[in-house]
């Protein structure tokens, strides 16, 4: 969709919603930042007169390649109810000059230098911050710079870019090449990242890079400046996976709340959020620590999370959500004809191994990059033939089937050894849940990058899934299905490899999965 139907789209909206309600006038601003870029914004100011402490004031920070226009529609509903309301198009985007720096030191002083012309020219209260995606990440980021902020509600932003564009080890192909070619105002650097990182070389720059662009980096700042903070991210979201998320909530230890829902990146909130649920949550947030309303959201349970496909919620104190788990170890397969099984006891009998090979994809994987992920909010899950799965290419792990219901709540991990046959290899890691007829239901997956591994020599990985939400249903399996190539990822240059698992009392393979 083009950015200018986009905006179409939600000025249609803001006047079908607000069609008994009058518009209250947006003023079109051009600031000039401390280094001398303009930065373009809209201002809305609410026709009621400023308390005795200020207005209550959220500026918006808008999506990749999106501008000021994206927010229309909440910063209506915001001013309508005494906020004062600033969006912001990031440099390097829209009608605001200078180049995309990718949430660095210059577009997170940029926030700093709007609350300054703010306060300069308005009664300003108590300070918030929201955006989507990029202006999710900027929001986290500028809250950790400027002690003046009060509260954030970030929404699909990230906590750990790292995770996002190199997810254990693994470039993130799809989404990241999406990034550097939609955004042509790029300043250099970010491309040469971007090109480092795709051909394995500077990683320890690339690291450094990302790390400055990390809210996880900065978690002691946001503790210290006490910020309010509300977090929504997506299970399906394969950009700006939830695992990072869920790290950085543990160690705040002011206000916070986390929502976790179905559909993919960015997706779920700007077509509404879940029925509304995760704006509303938002304004909530925000009535509470900018307005002072007992309105209740500081005593509600602080995790929300929707079960995935059936997007029914379910509240819990605190992350994780469950400390129970069920283990099974994995047990060798017979041949590539057969699948392999895991138990609920260690694989105890004689030394095995199985052998899989690379250079073709199997019919495990994500779906259709992008598309899948958006469909699953809507309740479409990814579906493959697990008969199908070509077991000279892969290898599935079956469970015993479930006599009840399997509430998955967490994040997945899987001990495994392997032995690669050389010295960079690449594991697609997938869970499914498998009906009695032998289809499969995307539950999650991750990705592996093994390097500079030595050839031959027997080696154990740990590695965490994406973090999910799911019922497998009574008389259903759960599936691990283990192949080397995926949509979404960058192949390793040589695919000329084989994976031995190797099983013995001594080489014990694992499974966990955290449960209600």
């Amino acid at each position: 969709m083009k950015i200018l139907s986009l905006h179409a789209l939600l000025l249609s909206l803001v006047l079908s919603a607000q069609s008994s309600a009058t518009l209250l006038p947006i003023i079109d601003l051009n600031i000039i930042s401390f280094d001398g870029t303009k930065l373009n914004a809209d201002l809305i100011v609410p026709d009621s007169p400023p308390p005795t402490t200020g207005y209550p004031t959220v500026l918006f920070t808008n999506s990749w390649v999106l501008n000021k226009k994206q927010y229309i529609l909440q910063a209506q509903t915001l001013a309508q109810n005494g906020y004062l309301v600033m969006s912001q198009t990031t440099r390097g985007f829209g009608r605001s000059s200078g180049l995309v720096d990718v949430a660095g030191g210059n577009s997170i002083r940029d926030i700093s230098v709007l609350i300054d012309w703010l306060e300069a020219n308005y009664p300003v209260g108590k300070i918030g911050l929201a955006g989507i995606s990029y202006g999710a990440g900027i929001s986290l980021l500028g809250a950790a710079n400027d002690p003046r902020i009060d509260a954030v509600a970030t929404l699909s932003g990230w906590s750990n870019l790292v995770e996002a564009l190199y997810p254990n080890e693994t470039v993130n192909l799809v989404w990241g090449s999406l990034l550097v070619i939609s955004a042509p105002r790029l300043e250099p650097a970010v491309r040469k990242i971007w090109n480092d990182l795709r051909a394995g070389q500077n990683i320890d720059e690339v690291l450094e890079f990302a790390a400055e662009r990390s809210p996880l980096s900065f978690v002691d700042k946001l503790n210290a400046n006490g910020t309010a903070i509300l977090m929504s991210n997506n299970f399906a979201d394969y950009l700006f996976k939830p695992n990072s998320i869920t790290e950085l909530y543990t160690l705040l230890e002011g206000p916070k709340k986390l929502l976790l829902n179905s559909g993919t990146h960015a997706i779920t909130e700007i077509l509404g959020g879940n029925n509304g649920y995760i704006w509303d949550t938002s304004f909530r947030w925000f009535d509470h620590y900018l307005k002072g309303e007992d309105n209740g959201v500081d005593r509600e349970p602080k995790v929300s999370m929707t079960v995935r496909i059936g997007n029914q919620r379910e509240e819990f104190t605190d992350f994780p959500v469950t400390q129970n788990n069920s283990t099974w170890y994995l047990h060798p397969r017979l041949s590539y004809f057969n699948n392999a099984k895991m138990n609920s006891r260690p694989y105890s009998g004689p030394n095995r191994n199985n052998k899989f090979y690379a250079g073709a994809d199997t019919k495990a994987g994500t779906g259709i990059p992008i598309v899948s992920d958006a469909l699953e909010g809507f309740g479409i899950p990814v579906y493959t033939n697990m008969n199908g799965i070509n077991g000279y290419h892969a290898i599935e792990y079956y469970s015993p089937i479930q006599r009840r219901k399997l509430k998955i709540r967490g994040t997945p991990t899987l001990e495994m050894w392997i032995q690669p046959s050389a010295p960079e290899v690449q594991l697609q890691l997938h869970l499914y849940d498998t009906n009695p007829l032998g289809f499969g239901r995307l539950i999650s997956h991750t990705p592996v990058t093994v390097h500079n591994a030595t050839v031959g020599q027997e080696q154990k990985i740990t590695v965490a899934f994406f973090t999910t939400s799911y019922d497998l249903p009574a008389g259903h399996r759960l599936t691990l299905a283990i192949d080397t190539e995926g949509t979404l990822y960058q192949q390793p240059t040589n695919t000329n490899y084989q994976i031995k698992v190797p099983y013995s009392p001594n080489r014990i393979s694992k499974l966990t999965v955290p449960q209600l």
